[in-house]
């Protein structure tokens, strides 16, 4: 949806367009589907950003080849976590878990690996690095 307005000065002459637009993940305008998740992507103000839905049981190794990382090299992730939790495990092998509410900067790369933890399904909201998780995403295993 686009809202378009045109503001007036007394005299009736055009002083400033103001412009809008809404988007709803509802309505994804690229949906990725994996196994137990999906990534819903949207373009707002020439951003794209997404939201990743993930059930119990997924893991990002077996959903993104870790030759897709090798190929395209390191992704920087920016989000944050809606609902559920999910467990980081880092190149060096570090983890730390992500619970709502937190903000993360995360850099997938070979030895990345990422999974849902508990039985409550986990949503991160990606606010940049979209793209090349899609990449990932859809690089053939």
């Amino acid at each position: 949806m686009d809202l378009r307005r045109q503001n007036g000065s007394a005299s009736g002459a055009a002083t400033a367009e103001l412009t809008a637009s809404i988007k709803r993940f509802s309505r994804p305008e690229q949906l990725l589907v994996f196994d137990s998740g999906r990534l819903e992507v949207i373009t707002v103000g020439g951003k794209t950003i997404a939201k990743g839905s993930y059930t119990p049981g997924w893991r990002w190794s077996r959903c993104a080849a870790s030759a897709a990382a090798v190929r395209w090299g390191p992704t920087e992730t920016v989000g944050v976590v809606l609902s559920g939790q999910a467990r980081v495990q880092l190149q060096e092998g570090n983890e730390l878990d992500l619970n709502p509410g937190d903000f993360f900067h995360t850099v997938v790369d070979t030895g990345y690996d990422e999974w849902v933890l508990g039985q409550r399904p986990c949503e991160i909201l990606y606010l940049s690095g979209v793209e090349g998780l899609i990449r990932q995403l859809h690089w053939p295993a």
